[in-house]
């Protein structure tokens, strides 16, 4: 994970003020999702039960090409915890297969990227995914066109609530990082979703006492868990589409 510069971030603001698949999200006292990037091994061994014992399920965003390696994160997802998260109701999702920045590679190699993490997840899980995230937030215009079809919703790192018109090419979210942690902040986003009838969207990368500049520890993911699932719904980024309707929104998906 490396940071963004500024010229970088002012590209990919400017791309998501154009939206490309517009929708209406309306969920009355508000809900929250739950997602993981890039699927850290400790983002299941640690944040999978933190979930569960609030009885919440979440989304993993996983590239493939990282399956049994590991880096700066800590060691990554093995195959085996694919099919463990799948099995017990967790979304698997998708990421570009080698953790390609869609911001700076031609349309050409977005789409194989996502056609070559599609296939091998839907080897392991029989089941192809249904939702994708940019790796490194890297939307633009380019990257949008090249995604949206191919599943429901894209989501970006471009911070605030999901409320009213949408885009579903890129749906706003909100880090959970040990480095910037500031519960207060976090918990208020729930309570303002629930105002709105809005959709607040959080992602991390590892759950770890000593976790990366990208990952939180399993207290911060547990207060912020346990506050939303006492004040909103809870559910996985591909349940909350279904119930709003929009799961079907796209011409094929990315296998």
């Amino acid at each position: 994970m490396r940071r963004v510069s500024i010229p970088a971030r002012l590209i990919r603001e400017l791309g998501g003020f154009m939206a490309t698949r517009p929708a209406l999200v309306n969920w009355p006292g508000g809900v929250v999702s739950f997602t993981f990037d890039d699927f850290p091994r400790s983002a299941w061994l640690n944040g999978g039960p933190i979930l569960e014992k609030c009885d919440l399920r979440g989304t993993y965003y996983a590239a493939m090409g990282f399956a049994g390696g590991g880096n700066h994160l800590g060691p990554m997802f093995e195959i085996d915890d694919l099919r463990a998260a799948h099995a017990r109701g967790h979304e698997i999702a998708c990421h570009t297969y080698s953790h390609r920045d869609c911001m700076r590679v031609p349309p050409a190699e977005i789409v194989d990227e996502l056609e070559r993490n599609g296939a091998a997840l839907a080897q392991i899980l029989n089941a192809s995914p249904v939702n994708f995230a940019y790796p490194f937030g890297g939307v633009s215009q380019t990257a949008k066109h090249a995604a949206h079809n191919r599943f429901a919703s894209c989501r970006g790192t471009g911070r605030g609530i999901n409320h009213g018109t949408v885009d579903l090419a890129d749906l706003l979210s909100n880090s959970v990082y040990s480095r910037a942690f500031n519960r207060d902040r976090l918990c208020q986003l729930v309570d303002d979703a629930q105002a709105v009838g809005g959709w607040v969207i959080f992602f991390t990368h590892d759950v770890a006492e000593n976790p990366s500049d990208f990952g939180c520890t399993p207290t911060q993911l547990n207060a912020i868990a346990t506050y939303a699932a006492k004040n909103a719904t809870v559910l996985p980024v591909r349940d909350v589409l279904d119930r709003l309707g929009l799961a079907g929104a796209r011409e094929k998906r990315a296998a």
